[in-house]
């Protein structure tokens, strides 16, 4: 391990030791199957603890209690559009609003299992029914059981995609399209990593406003980077408007990390 001296009035040794921790995340190394190499891992687990604690704590008064056997993220069935049961009190909408908010930030380290509930969840921040509060809990009921799932960035090269190639659409599109770069991008240094980008939409998932989903996962290397799922703003007649909508904006999220990253 690296030690280093400390120039103050009393001389001392500091060693710099790997992270076990980060914004709430707990770091750790794993050695996946067939790799000789270990690689870096984000879980919440030891992060989840307190959270659990305060929700029982504070649902107690309720007379609620967590569910031991939760099978799935949501309720059987549920949709959060179709809910109907009375509004929630101002007590309680300030509690589920504080309960959506611990959800996000689990969903950000690595929580991806739940990504798409929590944010069907998060639209009713400002009017939440009994039943959204309830399936709230009913996700907390689920982490609870599942608490120790992490989240590997493994920085080998993906070899389960066989190379696609290149198709000719210039009979179709007259116009070119070219390599979008930053003018004055630096020279690219160090081995180069690939972008690997899945996109899926769910159309018309809200049977309501007949809005569909995008859910957008990008990977580098083997390393999850960013995930995304998010209701669309307009309302597509056909499954093809709501996929290309959702391309859209995976395209967009990938430009930008590509550039960022350049």
């Amino acid at each position: 391990m690296p030690q280093f001296w400390r120039s103050d009035a009393h001389q001392r040794l500091i060693t710099i030791k790997e992270p076990t921790t980060y914004l709430g995340a707990t770091i750790s190394k794993h050695k996946l199957d067939g790799n000789d190499y270990f690689t870096w891992a984000i879980g919440s687990e030891a992060y989840l603890q307190e959270p659990l604690r305060v929700v029982k704590k504070r649902i107690a008064p309720m007379q609620l209690t967590l569910k031991k056997k939760v099978y799935s993220t949501l309720p059987t069935g549920y949709k959060p559009e179709l809910d109907s049961t009375p509004f929630v009190d101002d007590d309680t909408a300030i509690f589920y609003m504080q309960l959506i908010g611990i959800l996000r930030w689990l969903v950000e380290l690595g929580r991806i299992n739940v990504a798409a509930e929590v944010s069907m969840l998060l639209s009713y921040n400002a009017m939440p029914r009994e039943g959204h509060f309830h399936a709230a809990l009913h996700i907390f009921a689920y982490l609870q059981k599942h608490p120790d799932c992490v989240l590997v960035m493994d920085c080998g090269y993906a070899d389960h995609l066989r190379p696609l190639k290149k198709a000719d659409y210039s009979q179709f599109y007259e116009f070119t399209t070219k390599n979008e770069l930053p003018s004055e991008m630096p020279i690219p240094l160090g081995k180069a990593v690939e972008f690997t980008m899945f996109v899926d939409a769910s159309h018309a998932a809200n049977v309501v406003t007949r809005q569909s989903r995008t859910g957008v996962l990008i990977f580098v290397n083997k390393a999850p980077i960013i995930w995304y799922s998010k209701k669309q703003n307009s309302v597509k007649t056909s499954s093809f408007g709501s996929e290309f909508a959702a391309l859209k904006t995976g395209v967009e999220l990938l430009e930008g990390l590509r550039l960022s990253s350049e």
